[in-house]
């Protein structure tokens, strides 16, 4: 077959092969990308509900130990003495005032209050020391909402007021000081009214205890009281909105995620891209003894801290670090498909040379093989017109003595016969001799035809197998070789005869060689029938030496020959399994008769696949096409 050189697009190719690589890295980045941004996601939010545990615990069980210190208190004698109005228990009473504030860091105020709402003794802590409010600056707290609620509960029951900010003579104090205050009403005097003990603990810290729990500064804790103002994690002007008259709520800010936190107490809850965890603490968990003195007021204290981290998304998992690496990569891959790209070419500039080599070397056989066949047929012709030309020649010389004695009048009626039996028996030989010549040149004419046009069409194989053998036959007359041809008859074809009628050739010329040593005599029987309804069985068999087992799996390898120094070139099975295959669509088999001999089967179908149509264009030119 003719080779037709392809021109290699490097650039397609480095396109194709770099966008499918670089689909399917963007692919697996994407994906580590994004399980990366889940795995952050799920350890933050594991951190989150990890401080938030830690920041209840903490608080609780501090809470928890100044409900105790109060209860404690509230039991003193000499404390209750001086709340009943024994005067000389006020030093006593001052006295473990101081020692218990001191040690107590939280507890920044301690104080009575009488059932007519006036403080009767008051220890403040200041820089870190207890300091006794002298009697002139004690207040009067008969209004303060604290000392009226503490009053509603029975004497030893715990009142819890909300965390507010610290309030002195009428003024929110600056700086802001968080402050949670616990009361218990003591024993009634003996007007019947009921003083009131209070213990102011310093709150802020508790509230920092909340924020530090969190390692994750991205994500930092928010906290606001029961009613949804923010204490911690807001901006400043939104902080305390209750003691300032402002309403900065998170349920005015944000109310689906502060109806789900009331409804749900603790949990999680996702809302545009956002995810939102949270917590409900200080909700009056206390030790079994205290159960029945903490009052419902303990519920004021209830804190909701929550914090807010981005839902794990495919947009969010790209940042500046994943921005370059990709960079990097992508480009790290044109490089490697630009790579490979010139070794592609370069390999297949190498393979189209020596397939374009191959196919010369291919041409220039089936060349020399027409041209045998020209010489034999050349040789054949000689016969016949030779004979044809001596006839004419005779019949010339007769037709000039006959003309001569038709002048000399001297014609006898005997010269006339043997002139006619003269020229009808040389016409005769004359015409056998021209019609052998013709029939010569008619079966060379239609195989050259089919090898020069190669187009398909319908044919008998008879007629090709017959238009084959008459090309060859000068080559074997004087050979001791015999072909029989056993071919059934009706077999139509819609193939390429030109195509078949190499490969016959090419068998034949092959067991010539190959099968019977030189003035050895042999048989080689061409056999065609039918296989089945859509294929043929043609086989070429002899009666020589057979193949050699160990070189059978090789025959049809191209230059593969056991006669090279008798001028074999390892070409002739080659070509023929690229045409059975390509061109005729079938296969092609080598093996040993029993009795001696090889055998090489062809099957192949009655109407040749469309494919093979590039068999068409093999002769188009006599030359490979060149690459632009």
């Amino acid at each position: 077959m003719a080779y037709t050189l392809v021109k290699f697009n490097r650039t397609r190719f480095f396109l194709t092969r770099f966008l499918l690589a670089a689909a399917l890295l963007f692919v697996i980045l994407q994906t580590s990308f994004y399980v990366s941004e889940t795995s952050n996601f799920e350890e933050r939010r594991a951190s989150i509900l990890a401080a938030l545990e830690r920041a209840e615990t903490i608080i609780q069980s501090e809470l928890s130990a100044f409900a105790t210190d109060l209860h404690i208190l509230s039991h003193d004698d000499r404390l209750l003495d001086f709340a009943l109005g024994n005067e000389d228990m006020y030093q006593p009473t001052l006295r473990g005032f101081m020692s218990f504030t001191e040690h107590k860091s939280s507890i920044t105020q301690l104080r009575i209050i009488s059932g007519e709402g006036k403080e009767i003794i008051r220890v403040n802590r200041k820089n870190g020391l207890a300091h006794e409010v002298p009697q002139e600056k004690l207040q009067k707290k008969s209004g303060r909402y604290y000392f009226t609620e503490a009053l509603k509960l029975k004497t030893g029951q715990i009142y819890f007021s909300p965390i507010d900010l610290n309030v002195e003579n009428g003024k929110i104090e600056r700086p802001w000081r968080p402050v949670l205050r616990l009361a218990t009403p003591l024993r009634a005097e003996g007007n019947g009214k009921r003083s009131v003990l209070i213990m102011n603990i310093n709150a802020e810290r508790w509230l920092n205890n909340v924020i530090h729990t969190q390692a994750d500064t991205a994500s930092p804790i928010q906290l606001a009281n029961r009613d949804g103002y923010w204490l911690l994690g807001a901006p400043e002007t939104e902080l305390w909105g209750f003691m300032f008259g402002r309403e900065t709520r998170l349920g005015t800010e944000n109310p689906r995620l502060w109806s789900w936190i009331t409804q749900h107490g603790d949990g999680e809850f996702d809302q545009d891209g956002v995810h939102y965890v949270f917590r409900t603490i200080l909700r009056g968990s206390f030790a079994p003894y205290l159960t029945e003195h903490i009052s419902p007021s303990s519920g004021n204290v209830a804190l909701v801290a929550f914090s807010e981290l981005p839902s794990p998304t495919i947009p969010g998992s790209w940042n500046v670090a994943s921005a370059l690496l990709t960079a990097v990569l992508m480009a790290a891959l044109a490089v490697i498909c630009f790579g490979w790209a010139r070794a592609a070419e370069a390999r297949h500039l190498a393979m189209q040379g020596k397939e374009a080599a191959q196919a010369e070397m291919i041409r220039r056989e089936r060349l020399a093989s027409l041209g045998s066949l020209v010489a034999g047929i050349a040789h054949e012709l000689n016969t016949p017109i030779g004979s044809a030309v001596l006839v004419g020649s005779t019949l010339s010389s007769r037709f000039q003595e006959f003309l001569e004695m038709i002048k000399s009048g001297k014609i006898l009626r005997s010269d006339l016969e043997v002139f006619e039996r003269d020229l009808g028996f040389g016409m005769t030989i004359l015409l056998r001799n021209l019609e052998r010549a013709a029939d010569l040149i008619g079966h060379f004419k239609q195989m050259a035809m089919d090898q020069t046009s190669e187009r398909r069409r319908k044919f008998e194989l008879s007629d090709c197998v017959q238009d084959v053998l008459a090309s060859i036959s000068p080559q074997i007359r004087g050979k001791k070789i015999v072909i029989v041809r056993k071919i059934d008859p009706g077999l139509t074809l819609v193939s390429f005869p030109g195509a078949l009628a190499q490969v016959l050739i090419n068998l034949i010329t092959n067991a010539q060689m190959h099968a019977f040593g030189d003035d050895q005599s042999g048989q080689i029987t061409i056999t065609g029938k039918a296989a089945g309804s859509d294929e043929i069985e043609l086989v070429v068999a002899d009666n020589g030496h057979g193949i050699p087992e160990d070189l059978r799996q090789q025959v049809f390898e191209r230059f593969f020959t056991t006669k090279l120094a008798s001028g074999g070139n390892g070409l002739g099975l080659s070509i023929v399994r690229n045409i059975v295959e390509s061109v005729l669509g079938g296969t092609v088999s080598a093996s040993n008769a029993q009795g001696g001999g090889a055998t090489l089967t062809i099957r192949f179908p009655r109407v040749s696949p469309d494919g093979a149509t590039d068999y068409a264009q093999e002769k188009v030119d006599a030359q490979p096409q060149q690459a632009a």
